[in-house]
């Protein structure tokens, strides 16, 4: 069983859904998150960091490398964006918070399937379609090819 965790970034005005993949990392391997309007100058080069449409997740070096063996590697190959795009402390969804979008969204549409079952149906595959093609377009990190990735 995987689990989540939600953590307020540094302002306190945002809050992330992390996902912890095969239950390898938990909390512990967050050191902090940052939204857009609070987010540290670019940190590119930065193996703690990982960039995702101006909200930055930084990783506690020390915990995540202590698995490099887990994960194949040297304990210096190990990064942050590494473990962000294997999915080992990663986005639950694409986005930081696309739970609460996604349920929003999805509600805002509920209304549909108690009167027209049928609207409801092509109402949620088209909104679907749209949800990938607006998350691809706005640059979202796990919109990648996982090949551009190194993965």
């Amino acid at each position: 069983m995987c689990q989540s965790y939600k953590r307020q970034c540094e302002c306190g005005r945002n809050t992330a859904e992390i996902f912890f993949g095969n239950m390898l990392l938990d909390e512990t391997a967050i050191a902090a998150v940052y939204y857009p309007e609070c987010s540290p100058a670019s940190q590119d080069g930065d193996p703690a960091f990982v960039w995702d449409n101006g909200w930055a997740l930084e990783l506690d070096l020390d915990i995540i490398r202590s698995h490099a063996g887990t994960f194949g590697m040297s304990k210096d190959s190990v990064t942050a964006e590494w473990v962000f795009d294997a999915g080992y402390a990663t986005w639950v969804g694409i986005t930081p918070d696309d739970t609460e979008r996604r349920n929003r969204e999805r509600d805002a549409l509920q209304h549909l399937a108690k009167t027209d079952l049928r609207a409801y149906i092509n109402a949620m595959k088209n909104w679907g379609i749209e949800r990938e093609k607006r998350f691809s377009a706005e640059g979202w990190r796990k919109m990648r090819p996982r090949a551009a990735m190194g993965l």
